[in-house]
């Protein structure tokens, strides 16, 4: 070996080149991807105190770093295990370049012991020379990054490493939602089956070892039995450390309100795999039925079902923007030309708000979005309006869609028709063919005057020719009933929830809890699956303390909501400070950050059922409230504000279904405060947490 004092030699393609000191780490750098040889030499003093010098390095034979924009080192563990100890942290102080002193001798601390057991693992496991390392990975959401990941046959351990092995209670709950988030959002993982846990790893002392459902309290010396538990190799391999890391395989699943904004920002809706897969048979029905009506100038009614997060709206608004309508477009009797040929319409104001609120926080104009029912009926109604300039009409939430009677009222108008019949109406008075697409949820009914329900939508086309009926087997009863041809389409009902990444048993669990006899064995059953899952059930009779868990599970991610919610029809949560603001924007709560007095993060103004319909939340505060409460085995409302409105028929069932849209709207989890100084809620938080929610 040449030496010199700062100088090194390269070799490349049989030549030599003498390098600088800079130039000579460049070189070590550029190694991993071109193959070169690095033939450092031996300074006469180090060149800094905490960060290794590429020219201290004894090369044997280089190991090759598989590393990309997504993680500082990636490589078979064997090849790990052989590194130099250097080599290493080399790498993960060029890929961390705001590595700090601290954090460099963190890394020469905790590295070499994971070598050591990585080695250890290499040799003893079945197929552990094929086993994955993966250092300073990039978490899903962007802001954090896990220290060290493990690919083994089967599952996927997130490893944390700490030297004196204590751990604060909200960084557990950080880390254990690193291997949800990985398990919700890599490609490679949930929707493949695979196992992903998090191992907290002591190196410095001796803890005692716990095992919780996403998170293991382990020493360094026992990580090879941590990795035992969940190897699997007669029947799985490990996933290739190359497809782990490649950049695409993350691909967090956004909330409506962020497609929404995603779409203002760059014209498009995004792609996201596991919802395309989920919805992309019911675009293609409903296009294709779209298509067919232009081409027999005909007219068609589609139902769209789906449980509670599902992506109906998602469908929905991806539709209302396919560009290839502007070519099915026809000439009206006016001589101008349908200009936007779909459009998407909703009842649920909050909904409509909340959209326009980020159309014009993103300076967008142009094409319309969202418009309200409630304004489209009223334009398109009078005798002498005009007619729609769309060929589409997108109904969302159809199966809250007004009476007849909700309708008069509302637009004091003794002839009003229900808003199906409006529909249907408006409709054929479209030049050529046109298509109206209903977007039903289930059990969803919360305002008096939607309780007609899908029955409504047969009404509305009984008696009118050339119409065509499609949808889900489970909606023809409806219309056979009165002797209506229906075509059933399974892939018209959307049975899986995208909104509770792969918790989908969460509607189930809701719907079971608010039943007239919910079953406390079948309720902890549906809880485990969703715990197995990710999902999150929690109770707790302190409202402060629900705050100060949120605040503090979500304070590095300002992405992210979370708000109370609570039932419009309670009296008793006045004396907590949560009272119903009745001037709340559902805009800005939704959408504006943490020092926005009106964002929902500071966990001021409650949301009742009515601004949260057809939204979501990462996580959800619910206060229960004492109108809808367990007296003996059943459920009772006999303490909620009454009705006015003196054509409700059943307030019971609108309690319940106020309730399961409370429940389904957190993403993430859902955390339930009963506060303990209401007595009339103590045998309801009892049944809570039997029903499977963990007490915080």
């Amino acid at each position: 070996m040449r030496r010199s004092s700062g100088m090194g030699i390269i070799r490349w393609c049989g030549r030599e080149a003498l390098l600088t000191r800079p130039a000579c780490h460049a070189a070590y750098r550029l190694h991993f991807r071109c193959k070169t040889q690095v033939i450092p030499c031996l300074p006469q003093k180090p060149w800094s105190l905490d960060r290794p010098d590429p020219a201290s390095l004894a090369f044997g034979e280089l190991v090759e770093n598989l590393a990309n924009t997504t993680c500082g080192w990636a490589s078979d563990l064997p090849s790990f295990s052989s590194a130099s100890l250097d080599e290493v942290v080399n790498a993960l102080t060029d890929f961390v370049r705001e590595s700090t002193p601290e954090q460099i001798r963190a890394w020469r601390k905790s590295i070499k012991p994971l070598q050591q057991q990585s080695d250890q693992i290499a040799r003893s496991q079945p197929t552990g020379a094929q086993y994955g390392a993966i250092l300073e990975y990039i978490m899903p959401e962007g802001m954090h990054r896990a220290d060290a990941i493990l690919l083994i046959s089967g599952a996927v351990l997130v490893i944390e490493l700490k030297g004196d092995g204590v751990w604060q209670p909200e960084y557990l709950e950080q880390v254990a939602d690193y291997a949800r988030r990985l398990f919700w959002f890599h490609t490679l993982c949930g929707a493949e089956n695979v196992k992903v846990h998090t191992v907290l790893v002591s190196y410095g002392r001796e803890i005692e070892e716990e095992q919780h459902e996403w998170h293991t309290r382990a020493n360094i010396s026992n990580l090879l039995n941590v990795v035992r538990r969940f190897d699997r190799p007669d029947e799985a391999k490990p996933i290739p450390v190359a497809e782990f890391i490649q950049p695409l395989t993350n691909q967090p699943s956004l909330s409506l309100v962020q497609a929404a904004r995603r779409y203002f920002a760059e014209h498009a809706l995004p792609h996201i795999k596991r919802i395309d897969a989920i919805t992309s048979g019911a675009i293609e029905e409903c296009m294709s039925a779209i298509r067919s009506a232009h081409a027999t100038q005909s007219r068609r009614l589609i139902l769209l079902s789906g449980v509670p997060g599902a992506g109906k709206t998602f469908v929905g608004l991806k539709i209302a923007h396919e560009p290839t309508l502007e070519n099915l477009a026809e000439t009206q009797p006016n001589g101008e030309k349908v200009t936007v040929p779909a459009v998407f319409l909703s009842g649920n104001g909050p909904l409509v708000e909340v959209l326009q609120y980020e159309l014009k926080r993103a300076g967008g104009g142009g094409r319309v979005f969202v418009r309200g029912v409630k304004d489209f009926v009223r334009r398109y109604s009078s005798k002498r309006a005009s007619t729609p300039p769309h060929h589409v009409l997108i109904f969302d939430e159809a199966q809250r869609a007004w009476d007849s009677a909700k309708v008069r009222a509302s637009h004091d108008d003794a002839q009003a028709m229900s808003e199906p019949e409006a529909f249907i109406q408006f409709a054929e008075r479209i030049t050529g063919w046109s298509v109206v697409i209903a977007l039903i949820g289930d059990g969803q009914e919360i305002h008096t005057g939607e309780e007609g329900g899908i029955g409504q939508w047969a009404d509305a086309v009984a008696h009118r020719p050339g119409w065509s009926v499609m949808g889900p087997p489970r909606l023809a009863r409806f219309f056979s009933e009165k002797g209506l041809a229906f075509k059933t389409c399974d892939s018209l009902h959307l049975a899986t929830s995208v909104r509770f990444n792969f918790a989908a048993g969460l509607s189930d669990w809701a719907a079971e809890l608010v039943s007239d006899n919910p079953s406390s064995a079948r309720l902890q059953a549906l809880a485990m699956d969703l715990r197995a899952n990710g999902y999150q059930l929690r109770i707790t009779r302190s409202l402060q303390a629900a705050k100060e868990f949120l605040w503090g599970k979500y304070r590095h991610l300002p992405e992210a909501r979370f708000g109370i919610l609570m039932s419009s029809r309670d009296r008793d949560l006045a004396k907590y400070g949560l009272v119903q603001n009745r001037f709340l924007r559902p805009g800005p709560w939704y959408g504006d950050p943490e020092d926005s007095p009106s964002s929902c993060r500071r966990l001021q103004d409650p949301a009742t059922e009515f601004a949260a319909q057809g939204l979501e939340l990462d996580h959800v505060l619910l206060a229960w409230g004492s109108d809808f409460v367990l007296e003996g085995q059943k459920w009772s409302n006999a303490n909620a504000k009454r009705y006015k409105d003196r054509t409700v028929k059943d307030p019971m069932q609108l309690r319940r279904n106020a309730y399961r849209v409370l429940l389904t709207r957190g993403r993430e989890g859902v955390l339930l405060c009963l506060p303990d100084g209401i007595p009339a809620l103590n045998q309801t938080y009892e049944f809570l947490a039997a029903a499977g929610c963990e007490k915080v």
